[in-house]
């Protein structure tokens, strides 16, 4: 896969996923915040009206307390013939445990009710839920009291807390595009580079094929001598058909000698290796050592300079001499793709 493509998928990858994250839950999250904030900043009947409210569109239904008519924070519902006891402890600052549910397990008990409420913008810990089960009475803290009561806020209000969690999501969408744009760019840049198509080697003059002679050159047939020019020169047709037979077999040339197929096989090796991604330079040095210059040591060159050397037959096991580029503190190494 091209290093391009993997730095696009990364990018997207990482954008899409912060997306979604800030546009569907850190959104809510921070409209939730804002909510508890203002339900905390509106006044007390305010409040319990809101509360009231919400839960009459469950059926419950206040009904006033003739004995306890002072008390400002516990109210009592009716629901299918059945009391609840609501208590609602107003402001963010509280956070309610086991003492104030077992408070209000004991006043459901005392009035006879059927179950209860305990609401607060602020925090009820873990440790009181499962006693609140037992006794059922259903808890509603900061970020659970929000749903219930948010459309009853002004809607000028409430249209203003989604509009700057949208504006503060969108922010971030945009900073985390940002940020995987540079990230993929980052990995492309640290990705190697991917390794150039080595040439083909060009055949030796030892595997072309034998060169085949024109039409033209095939001698003629010879045609019989007059008999005049038979009897003056005895030998000379016998001289004339070898000096066709030479002339035919010229075409057919010998192959070039063994040392300067090695030299041009030599001469391949040499370039393609130094069109090698960490490779400045290859030459010769010897005729069975192959000096290679490196340009970087991060990689390993000589895994990918044995498949070019190995193609040759008479140079796989020449000897690879990996000098290390000038400044480097590393050492010049010898190896050897194939034993002799």
């Amino acid at each position: 896969m091209s290093n391009w493509l993997i730095a696009i998928g990364v990018t997207l990858l990482i954008g899409g996923v912060a997306t979604f994250y800030f546009r569907a839950v850190q959104m809510r999250r921070d409209e939730t915040r804002a909510g508890i904030t203002a339900l905390s900043g509106v006044s007390w009947r305010s409040f319990i009206h809101m509360v009231l409210d919400a839960l009459s569109r469950r059926g419950f239904s206040r009904l006033v307390d003739s004995d306890n008519a002072a008390d400002d924070t516990d109210y009592v519902l009716a629901r299918n013939g059945e009391h609840w006891l609501l208590s609602c402890k107003h402001g963010s600052a509280f956070v309610l445990g086991r003492l104030t549910v077992n408070e209000l397990a004991r006043a459901i008990e005392l009035k006879g009710a059927a179950g209860g409420f305990l609401l607060t913008q602020g925090r009820i810990t873990d440790d009181a839920r499962p006693v609140a089960a037992l006794q059922r009475i259903e808890l509603l803290d900061g970020p659970a009291l929000w749903p219930q009561l948010r459309d009853f806020l002004p809607a000028e209000q409430l249209a203003g807390i989604r509009a700057k969690a949208a504006t503060l999501a969108r922010q971030r969408v945009l900073s985390s595009w940002l940020f995987a744009l540079l990230a993929g760019v980052a990995i492309w840049l640290a990705l190697p580079a991917p390794p150039a198509p080595a040439p083909a080697p060009s055949p030796s003059p030892s595997q072309a094929p034998a060169a085949v002679a024109p039409p033209e050159a095939a001698p003629a047939a010879p045609s019989a001598p007059a008999p005049s020019a038979a009897a003056g020169a005895g030998v000379e047709p016998a001289a004339s058909a070898t000096t066709q037979e030479t002339t035919a077999a010229a075409p057919a040339a010998a192959p070039p000698d063994a040392p300067a197929s090695i030299e041009q096989q030599r001469a391949d090796v040499a370039a393609a290796v130094s069109t090698l991604p960490d490779v400045d330079r290859a030459i010769w040095s010897t005729e069975s050592t192959l000096q290679v210059m490196l340009s970087s040591i991060d990689g390993d060159a000589f895994t990918r300079i044995c498949p070019l050397m190995e193609r040759y037959e008479d140079l796989a096991s020449s000897r690879i001499q990996l000098t290390p580029p000038p400044g480097s503190t590393a050492s010049v190494r010898f190896r050897q793709c194939r034993s002799y």
